[in-house]
Order: structure tokens, then C-alpha cells, then sequence
């Protein structure tokens, strides 16, 4: 009789428990969810649009032929998962931006990829190999794996600040892929914990990850491989530093700019800075989001003519 209770109430416990976690579920999907939660639009852009390389060194890739509205914004990826909405043209010279999150435009409507396109004219095509979470170490042998049979005409490394950072790219469970409230609800304890456990804030954060000699010598191994590669195909190659947009006016890396920028210079790389143009606007116009310092459609039409001007002057391409 005792145990038959037992069963009772746990059955009841465990009813109730789920009752209210699908509740919640639905008051997070319903009230929370506007569309501009960056935490959940997130989520959403690892389920729609990412999925797990086969290939442990690519990581991560973007699912082919799929389209998604996410941060607002309608994201079409073509049959190679690049941030355009017409097929790879044979007819066409292509310019391939390799990079992260930044480089793909999160949040922003028009990327300075598309821009560029629209600038350069009807004989280039201007290819957005950028995706979310992912290192340059990942993007340069997503290009050997994936895209070598482009033949591009130029390839642009973009890198950010945080593409050293050591990423593992582990497969989820059916709660992290679906549950709304989950996403939420860890997102919200992980900014408390950073608060209260005294965790490194993003400066030092992103500064740290220059000083693991390891993953950066294996990173400019990685760009060494890419830069001869294009020498040995008439490639143009060209490192673009995208700023971290937080704090322009009293900018927190340079130093780790200029190593990057050294490597460029003793290896013969054309080496561009966008900060050279973004530093002169208020850093928070140049945003997604209060929450959310990605780039937004202001500061990728800076970067758009900031690298055309360079593209322009230093005659890397034959504008019409």
C-alpha cells in the first residue's frame, strides 16, 4: 500500500514538474521570443542552418539550400552554404570572404560580401564562406575540403579578434537542440556566474587566446599552408582585420593586431584593417543590438567601401 502511494506521488511530482516545464516552454516560445534574443536566435542558427563537419579539422559547415529568418533578418544560403542568394557562377571572377560570424553577417541584412558584389559589377561574384563559431584554423580547412574547386580569383581571410579561440565542437542532445526555456534559462545563469565568480571579462578573454603559443603558431601554419596555395595557383590572398566594435575610441587590441599584422608583412600578405575606417563612428551605432555588438547593416556598408577603396587603389581587380 505504501509503495502503490509512493508511485502515486511520484507520478504526480513528475507530472506536475513536466506540466510546468511546458509551461514555461511555451511562455519563453510565445512572450520571450521576439525574434532579437540573441541567446535563442543562436540556438535556432545551430539547428537550421549548422551542422558537425565529418571532417574534425572543418568543424562546422552550413547546411546547403536552406534559408532562415534569423535576428530579423532573411538568411538564404546557397548549394555550397555561402550567405548568397544566387548559385556559384562559372562565368563570373569570384572573390571568397572566409571568416566567422562577423564575415557572415549576423544581425545585418546586407554584409559587406554583398555589398562588395554589388560595387565591384556584373563581372565578379563575391562569395560568403563566413560561418558562425568557427576559427580561422576551421575556415582555412573548410576551403581545402570544401571550396578548392571554386578557383577564386581572390581569397580574403577575415579575421576577428576571437579566432584563435580553441573551439570543440561537440554533438547536442534533443534539450539543447529544441527546448527554448533550456537556452534561455543556462544563458542567464552563465552571465550571473561571469558576474559573480569573477570570470575574465571580454577583453581578457579575447587577449588570452594570443597568448597560447601553440594554437597561434598552428594558426599561422594554417595561413602559411593557404598563402601558398595561392601563390602556386595566382591567387591573390589578403588578410582582413575586422576591430571588435566595443570601445573603439580606446581600443583594447592593438597589439594583438599588429601580430597579425607583422606575420602578414614578413610573409608578403596584403594586410587591410577596417579599423582605419570604423574607429571614427560611435561603436554603439555600429551594432545589432544593445546586447549584441556583431556588426549591423551601418558598419558592413564602412567595411563595404573601406575594402573597396583598397581592392580600388592597390588595382586587385579590374573594375569596369
Amino acid at each position: 500500500m505504501l509503495k502503490k502511494k509512493i508511485n502515486q506521488n511520484f507520478i504526480l511530482i513528475s507530472a506536475s514538474l513536466l506540466l510546468i516545464i511546458f509551461t514555461l516552454e511555451i511562455f519563453v516560445r510565445l512572450i520571450i521570443d521576439n525574434g532579437m534574443n540573441y541567446d535563442l536566435e543562436m540556438m535556432k542558427y545551430s539547428k537550421t542552418l549548422k551542422l558537425k563537419s565529418r571532417d574534425a579539422n572543418v568543424g562546422i559547415e552550413h547546411k546547403k539550400n536552406k534559408e532562415a529568418v534569423l535576428m530579423g533578418q532573411k538568411i538564404i544560403l546557397n548549394e555550397y552554404g555561402f550567405r548568397n542568394e544566387t548559385p556559384v557562377s562559372n562565368d563570373k571572377k569570384k572573390i571568397l570572404m572566409l571568416g566567422d560570424s562577423m564575415t557572415f553577417g549576423w544581425g545585418s541584412k546586407e554584409t559587406f560580401s554583398s555589398l562588395l558584389e554589388n560595387k565591384f559589377g556584373v563581372n565578379y561574384q563575391v562569395l560568403n564562406a563566413g560561418i558562425g563559431n568557427t576559427n580561422t584554423i576551421m575556415q582555412i580547412n573548410n576551403f581545402f575540403i570544401n571550396y578548392k574547386e571554386i578557383s577564386p580569383e581572390v581569397i580574403v581571410l577575415n579575421f576577428y579578434i576571437n579566432d584563435l579561440e580553441k573551439i570543440n565542437v561537440k554533438e547536442t542532445n534533443f534539450i539543447v537542440k529544441n527546448l527554448y526555456l533550456y537556452t534561455f534559462i543556462s544563458s542567464k545563469f552563465y552571465k550571473i556566474r561571469m558576474k559573480f565568480q569573477n570570470k575574465p571579462d571580454w577583453q581578457k578573454f579575447y587577449s588570452k587566446n594570443f597568448e597560447d603559443q601553440f594554437i597561434f603558431e598552428q594558426t599561422k601554419n594554417e595561413i602559411t599552408k593557404l598563402d601558398d596555395y595561392c601563390k602556386k595557383n595566382n591567387i591573390k590572398f589578403i588578410i582582413h582585420n575586422i576591430p571588435e566594435l566595443r570601445d573603439l575610441k580606446n581600443y583594447q587590441f592593438e597589439k594583438e593586431t599588429s601580430l597579425i599584422k607583422e606575420y602578414a608583412i614578413k610573409n608578403n600578405i596584403t594586410f587591410f584593417n577596417s579599423f582605419e575606417n570604423l574607429k571614427n563612428y560611435n561603436e554603439k551605432s555600429l551594432w545589432v543590438t544593445f546586447e549584441d555588438s556583431h556588426a549591423n547593416d551601418k558598419a558592413h556598408s564602412i567595411i563595404a567601401e573601406y575594402l573597396y577603396e583598397k581592392f580600388r587603389s592597390q588595382n586587385l581587380i579590374e573594375l569596369n
